[in-house]
Formats: structure tokens, C-alpha cells, sequence
């Protein structure tokens, strides 16, 4: 009787305590995607992107897995436990998914409206008109200001056609036709350059980069 008794008057503080442990847990955002001057966008905090910053050499893949997960939890990551000479996608809740291009980009639009980023595989393509550095992965980064997107000619350039270069898509044009989707619909968060002088940058996709033949997406389990 007495055991049932002190049982009876733990369960509140033990209720309350299990309350206290979920409200602190991060939570993914179930918030939907933001129109913002145009680009159909996923809701985060750019301070805690900017705070991450652009990558270390070497680890785009790491970086990308941590402004996904910043993203979906709503609290800057830190990549504690995914890095082991390369991204531990596992680590971070992501798994592959491959598919032809048509594929790929039908995934990326379903993920994105579903509200989780995509991490994207992408590859070198040649740029006509360039007159030097050809071959590069985008040429517009689009600049947050008070009024809008500052468009800027900044070219990211694909350093290694073995391993090639691993963004975070967020977003997409507002504009884009879903039965008719292309590669510079989407936009990403690029360990290359998510901080220009302090400004949060997104980058365009440039058509023909998305590496079909090699891993070419990572989607949030």
C-alpha cells in the first residue's frame, strides 16, 4: 500500500520531468516553405548558417550535412561524429538516393515541399564565353538584402572531377514548372561560399551539373 502510494505521488514530478527532457530535444521545423522575393525557400535562422560559414578545405560534404541538419533542427551543428575522411551521412539521419536526371529533380522539389533539404552531388560543366576557368559548378550567387536578392557573377569552381562538390538545396524559383523542372530551378546553401562578407548567399544550380553517374543525391531519412 505504501509503495503504491509514493508511486502515486512520484508520477507528477516524473511527468513533469519527461515534459521538461522533450521541450529541450531540437526539433525539426514544420514550418513550410517561405516565398522569399521570389525563391520558394525553407525557413531557417541565416545568422546560425553565416555562423557555420564557409568550409574547410576538403569537407564540402561535411559542411553541407550541417547546414541540412541546422535547417531541420533549428539549432547550429556543430558535425560532431560526421566526419571520418569524408561525410558519415548516416550520422547525420541522410541516405542515398539515385535516379536519372528526371528523377533527381522530382525528388529534390518533392523533399524540399515535404520541408527537408537535399544534399546535391555536383560536377563540373563547361561554360561558353569564359575565357577563363571554363569549367565550374555555378555562376550566380544571390545576395540577402533588406529589399531583396542582390544577383552577383561569382563562379564556383569544381576543383576535382574525381570527387567534384557537395551543396545543401533549400529552395527553388517560385517561377518553376513542376512537370518540367531543370537543374537552375533549385537553390543552395555551398559550403564554397554560404558568407559573402558577412551576407548570407545562396547559389543558383547551374544546368547539367547534377553528377547522375555518382551519388548525385542525400535525402533526410
Amino acid at each position: 500500500m505504501h509503495i503504491a502510494t509514493r508511486a502515486r505521488r512520484a508520477l507528477p514530478a516524473l511527468l513533469l520531468a519527461l515534459v521538461l527532457l522533450v521541450c529541450a530535444l531540437p526539433r525539426a521545423s514544420a514550418a513550410g516553405l517561405e516565398n522569399r522575393y521570389g525563391i520558394q525557400l525553407l525557413p531557417f535562422d541565416e545568422g546560425q548558417i553565416l555562423s557555420i560559414g564557409n568550409q574547410a578545405p576538403g569537407k564540402c560534404s561535411l559542411y553541407a550535412l550541417r547546414y541540412a541538419r541546422t535547417v531541420l533542427d533549428g539549432v547550429e551543428n556543430s558535425g560532431a561524429g560526421m566526419w571520418s575522411n569524408g561525410a558519415v551521412w548516416s550520422a547525420a539521419g541522410y541516405s542515398g538516393f539515385s535516379g536519372d536526371l528526371s528523377a533527381c529533380l522530382d525528388k529534390l522539389y518533392s523533399e524540399l515541399n515535404a520541408g527537408r533539404p537535399v544534399i546535391v552531388h555536383l560536377q563540373n560543366t563547361a561554360v561558353s564565353g569564359v575565357s577563363k576557368h571554363q569549367n565550374r559548378t555555378s555562376t550566380e550567387e544571390y545576395h540577402l538584402t533588406a529589399g531583396g536578392w542582390d544577383v552577383v557573377d561569382y563562379p564556383h569552381i569544381s576543383t576535382s572531377s574525381t570527387y567534384g562538390h557537395w551543396v545543401c538545396v533549400v529552395g527553388y524559383d517560385a517561377a518553376a514548372d513542376p512537370e518540367a523542372l531543370a537543374e537552375s530551378d533549385f537553390f543552395a546553401l555551398d559550403p564554397a561560399r554560404v558568407s559573402a562578407n558577412g551576407v548570407l548567399a545562396l547559389t543558383r544550380l547551374l544546368d547539367g551539373t547534377v553528377w547522375t553517374a555518382n551519388s548525385p543525391l542525400k535525402v533526410a531519412a
